[in-house]
């Protein structure tokens, strides 16, 4: 194969370039244990989640069929989307709905808002999560992930509440001013969070076509301003039409595209996606794959030297690398003991600690709630009355569980993966050692190539809030229904309130449990996983040696011929470790001209 340029020219082309490395190094008999398929993966999955966000009828569900070029999600002229729709890329327009009790159905386009719109699912009475959306757009490629989240600062508490539940999961936010509205304190605070969980936000000026040239810079330079004084720096804003971009793009009209102003916000947008974001895990890929041809050329290395290294001077080294490995193996029994520690501290201080905040805030907002239901609906007979409240409360629980339950999911995944990135710094540095160890022990040169960890928690979590909290008696119907109407409320009210404690105490031990076998079974994956480099390493090591040791008793000319072996092997491991650093160095560059590290 030819080999890579001098320098890659764009992203796609550095990514074609590692996977095809990648698909080398599998023939390569002299690579052993290196996650290649793993490593691949990766990078035929790996996601761009841009979560588009912004207070109600800022236009967002415009944009993102602005930028599919087609007609897909509903707008109209009311707060309207109640679900978050996941845009991805598929070769067909297809649709699924995905619901909380863990069922999935396929819908036909024009039923799409029956599901997201709250006209269609009011207050999401079908129990809707998300609903993804399959369509083959230019923008959805290479693993991009357009997010609509329901507007916030609307009436609906829930919309707001399914808006931040998807800003955890955002690698880049697409944040929507408009026009013909200046930011609000809501809008405002919106941002805080979101900064929270983004450090790459792009502000979009919507509506541009409802000014000149002039009002238009004016109310950008507003807007400029205002958001200087939250971020503390310049932010750049890009205005645009999103009606006039997709009416244009309908129409086949460039003129109207270009009008709308979108092409110049598309290309930066663009840039980021591919450039500056994508090159992050190529970088971190190519480094790991040059992790393991540096390992591979030292065993190499190792066998070269045994064949020709008199046998009792190897014998001797022999002993002195099966001491060494004998420390590097109690190592490894305290890696396990530290890591057994460092779970059940994310347990206590993240797990616990979300768990009593999420309890003190749901039950104060949803006292308040039944309270003003009950005085709202008290006139009502006391079976109405009773009916109605618990199945609010029931309501209400589940859908403030789902929202937390993905929030709480991301925070323990980001922390737990948090955690493993520093033992994983820890074993890498033991298996550098020794690998030095090693090189020095024989006199091979040998250089530890550092690299960005690749570990990433698995979720393999399980949750069903089922219909009705379990094992709860509410009320006694006969002794309330048999009371007078006026202390039949009291009593009402009293056993819903005591219902309503139960209701959030029961499905909090139950997310808790959840969580906790999460968090158990992540444990032993990544200890397995992880303890399995410094074993590899040190069987990699001995069979190097012991493969040498074996040939000594074969003739020359078999010595000679496995000697001639290794040295084309050795060649081919140069050669490639050659166009991985290209290909490390061009990520590398990109990252340093974005200006920012990820």
């Amino acid at each position: 194969m030819p080999e890579a340029d001098a320098t890659m020219s764009t992203y796609a082309h550095a990514r074609a370039e590692t996977l095809q490395c990648i698909d080398e190094m599998l023939t390569m008999e002299c690579i052993r244990g290196c996650p290649c398929e793993e490593l691949r993966e990766k990078i035929e999955t790996n996601a761009f989640n841009l979560v588009v966000v912004g207070q109600f009828k800022r236009g967002k569900t415009s944009l993102i069929n602005a930028l599919l070029g087609a007609d897909i999600l509903p707008v109209a002229v009311v707060p309207l989307t109640s679900i978050a729709t996941v845009m991805t890329y598929g070769d067909a327009l297809r649709i699924k709905v995905y619901f909380n009790d863990g069922n999935v159905a396929e819908i036909r386009p024009e039923s799409l808002p029956e599901y997201v719109t709250e006209k269609g699912n009011p207050k999401n009475i079908k129990d809707v999560s998300e609903v993804v959306v399959t369509y083959p757009s230019y923008y959805l490629k290479d693993g991009v992930r357009l997010i609509d989240t329901p507007g916030v600062g609307s009436i609906y508490q829930h919309n707001t509440d399914v808006a931040y539940r998807y800003l955890p999961k955002s690698d880049a936010v697409l944040f929507l001013l408009s026009v013909d509205q200046p930011m609000g304190k809501s809008e405002l605070d919106f941002l805080h969070d979101v900064r929270e969980y983004s450090n790459r936000i792009f502000f979009i000026l919507n509506k541009a076509d409802h000014l000149d040239e002039r009002d238009l810079k004016e109310s950008a330079d507003f807007q400029r301003n205002v958001l200087k004084e939250v971020i503390g720096s310049e932010a750049r804003i890009f205005p645009l039409s999103a009606k006039l971009a997709l009416e244009g793009v309908l129409r086949r009209s460039p003129d109207m595209v270009r009008k709308s102003l979108l092409p110049q916000f598309s290309e930066r947008l663009n840039t980021f996606l591919m450039e500056e974001k994508g090159t992050v895990l190529i970088h971190s890929i190519a480094g790991n794959l040059l992790r393991m041809i540096s390992q591979s050329r030292l065993e190499l290395e190792l066998e070269l030297k045994s064949l020709s290294t008199p046998i009792d001077e190897l014998q001797e080294k022999i002993r002195t690398f099966e001491a060494r490995k004998q420390e590097v193996l109690l190592e490894k029994r305290d890696f396990d003991i530290l890591l057994d520690g460092e779970t059940k501290r994310l347990s206590r201080e993240v797990l616990d600690a979300d768990m009593t905040r999420f309890r003190a805030e749901l039950l104060g907002r949803e006292q308040g709630h039944l309270e003003e239901e009950f005085d709202r609906t008290k006139s009502l007979p006391l079976k109405e009355l009773k009916t109605g409240l618990e199945q609010m409360i029931v309501d209400h629980v589940k859908q403030a569980f789902n929202i937390w339950r993905a929030i709480e999911d991301d925070r323990l995944a980001k922390a737990f993966e948090a955690a493993c990135r520093r033992f994983v710094i820890k074993i890498d540095e033991a298996v550098d050692a020794l690998l030095k160890f090693s090189s020095d022990l024989f006199e091979i040169p040998y250089e530890a190539i550092k690299t960005d960890a690749l570990w990433s928690a698995k979720s393999m979590f399980y949750y069903k809030f089922k219909e009705q909290p379990g094992a709860i008696e509410i009320i006694a119907s006969s002794l309330t229904l048999a009371l007078p109407k006026f202390i039949g409320d009291k009593v009402v009210l009293k056993k819903m309130q005591e219902y309503l404690v139960r209701a959030i105490d029961l499905q909090l031990g139950r997310s808790g449990n959840d969580f906790q076998e999460r968090i158990d079974k992540s444990k032993l994956d990544f200890r397995w996983e992880m303890l399995q480099r410094i074993e590899a390493t040190i069987e990699g090591i001995g069979t190097a040696v012991e493969k040498g040791m074996a040939r000594r008793s074969r003739s020359e000319e078999e010595i000679g011929k496995r000697r001639r072996e290794l040295e084309r092997s050795q060649q081919a491991l140069s050669q490639m470790g050659e166009r991985l650093a290209k290909i490390k160095n061009y990520a590398q560059n990109v990252k340093t001209a974005g200006g920012q590290t990820y």
